[in-house]
């Protein structure tokens, strides 16, 4: 399912009132749509605003995505695949002979986003896992278990990155962030990860939890990098 309102809207509100960001909703592709379809949306909406960014009046150096949960592990997953991710777009562009100029302009850009915010995201499938996310995205299919660990795969070209969970999530283990924040630090990256004490999982800005703080937080590690 897509959390539109919570996990949506709420924050985009939330990073265009106190961010100073133009922010963006995209409903992707789920279930039964799996790997690389759901990818395969937001790679181009990553490039569609890039293009744009004159028309929205943004700086198409600081492209922020931010997901949720499984919506967490979809903008780690892009971030990770991005390059493959831009060579299937421009084929089906391709294949659909969408008009020249506007092809040249998709060949030529980039679907790398210059920052990730997660939030109590889904990060790997090898264990203590989200079987359920797992299964949604892959429909069981040999090979991609590893593929889409993203913490087994990030490097020093990997966009910074913020993320965090709670402890007593009941849903996606915690464990998820931990890993990732391991493997940021052990390629390099720019990251913050926290883990805050309570507030369980999907509880979008965290009014009145302990995590309520994360946003803030959030914008201020992004403020201090650009």
């Amino acid at each position: 399912m897509l959390s539109t309102y919570s996990e949506g809207v709420q924050l985009a509100q939330r990073m265009e009132r106190d961010g100073g960001y133009k922010a963006f909703i995209l409903n992707y592709r789920i279930a039964p749509n799996a790997y690389p379809l759901p990818q395969m949306d937001l790679a181009p909406a990553i490039m569609h605003v890039r293009a744009h960014a004159v028309e929205y009046g943004i700086d198409p150096d600081r492209i922020l995505i931010i997901g949720s949960s499984a919506g967490g592990h979809l903008c780690a997953s892009e971030a990770l695949l991005h390059q493959e991710l831009k060579k299937y777009v421009v084929d089906r562009l391709t294949e659909n002979q969408i008009t020249p100029s506007v092809l040249e302009t998709y060949r030529n850009i980039s679907a790398r986003p210059d920052g990730i915010g997660l939030l109590y995201p889904v990060i790997s499938f090898l264990s203590d896992y989200h079987e359920g996310s797992y299964l949604n995205l892959t429909n069981n299919k040999d090979g991609l278990r590893e593929l889409l660990s993203v913490e087994q795969h990030i490097a020093s070209d990997y966009p910074p990155t913020y993320a965090f969970t709670n402890a007593d999530d009941g849903c996606v283990p915690p464990n998820n962030t931990e890993r990732l924040e391991q493997a940021l630090e052990k390629a390099g990256v720019m990251h913050l990860c926290s883990t805050y004490p309570t507030g369980d999982h999907g509880v979008g800005l965290g009014y009145d939890l302990s995590c309520s703080g994360w946003s803030e937080e959030m914008l201020a590690f992004f403020g201090s990098l650009w």
